[in-house]
């Protein structure tokens, strides 16, 4: 069975689901939304997306459209529950969204049957993926920002024409790749890229998320570069929206680790005094 019939299987089937993992403000620790990312069955092609929606996928246009629809379907379907504590951010292909005629009912539906405003929804748009007909897509983007949405730059820096795409698109987010967070503490060379996008992004309009951030090390050191937003383990891994609305969790959990003042060893209360950084989150 090639990667295409297997894909069309699973769709069939409804294995399809979203875990959501949260972006934090770096100033407060309050949370500033959610990234929807897809969940297959282990050991199928669903498991890893990337290989489906990635530059090297062989899955034709159809097929990415259809599953980008279930997608985007699963995802509205469970973030509504997340949307009254911040923004959903949703991954769509940039085949999809050339493709709005097609698509734009289907977006309506979902969002009527969701009860999400478009106001509350981030559209991701990957770097990685190459724009065929970019001055195409920039009045396709145009035309969604009319109706409320708003747009992110996904995986910047690791991929196709980055600056012409912060040209054309005019995202109000800029989502810097992991690649330049990673090890960001010991290296200069990175702390100068990633405050130039910030400052950069800031001139633009918009604002930085830095993403995949681990450590402790990566975040103080994003917060000295006064990086506005991150992502990533540090803060917690993606799960269900069930799990983020139990017990509070859907409100600002972080925030004592932002607290200024807390001690690296200290307490990390909201309350508490001294000095230094936020402190890890199990």
């Amino acid at each position: 069975m090639t990667t295409e019939e297997q894909v069309r299987q699973l769709l069939k089937h409804g294995y399809i689901s979203t875990a959501y993992q949260p972006i934090v403000n770096l100033e407060n620790g309050g949370i500033v939304g959610y990234e929807a990312l897809m969940r297959g069955p282990k050991d199928t092609p669903l498991s890893h997306p990337g290989w489906i929606f990635g530059p090297s996928s062989r899955v034709s246009d159809g097929l990415i459209q259809d599953l980008d629809a279930a997608c985007i379907a699963a995802s509205l379907r469970s973030g509504h529950m997340l949307v009254p504590a911040g923004d959903l951010f949703i991954n769509v292909h940039i085949s999809t969204l050339l493709h709005l005629r097609k698509m734009q009912s289907l977006f309506e539906n979902l969002l009527d049957s969701s009860g999400i405003p478009p106001e509350a929804v981030v559209i991701e748009i990957s770097e990685r993926t190459k724009a065929p007909n970019p001055r195409a897509l920039s009045r396709i983007l145009r035309t969604l920002r009319r109706r409320g949405f708003r747009f992110a730059l996904d995986d910047f820096g690791q991929a196709f024409s980055g600056l012409q795409h912060l040209l054309w698109f005019e995202p109000e987010f800029i989502k810097i790749d992991r690649a330049f967070v990673l090890g960001i503490q010991r290296s200069a060379r990175k702390q100068a890229l990633v405050a130039g996008v910030a400052t950069m992004a800031q001139k633009l309009g918009g604002q930085v998320v830095a993403e995949g951030v681990e450590t402790s090390e990566e975040l103080l050191t994003l917060m000295a570069l006064d990086v506005p937003m991150a992502q990533g383990y540090h803060f917690g891994r993606p799960q269900s929206a069930l799990f983020w609305t139990a017990e509070g969790k859907v409100k600002a959990i972080f925030r004592p680790w932002f607290q200024a003042g807390a001690a690296p060893g200290g307490n990390g209360s909201a309350e508490g005094g001294g000095r230094g950084g936020p402190q890890p989150v199990n």
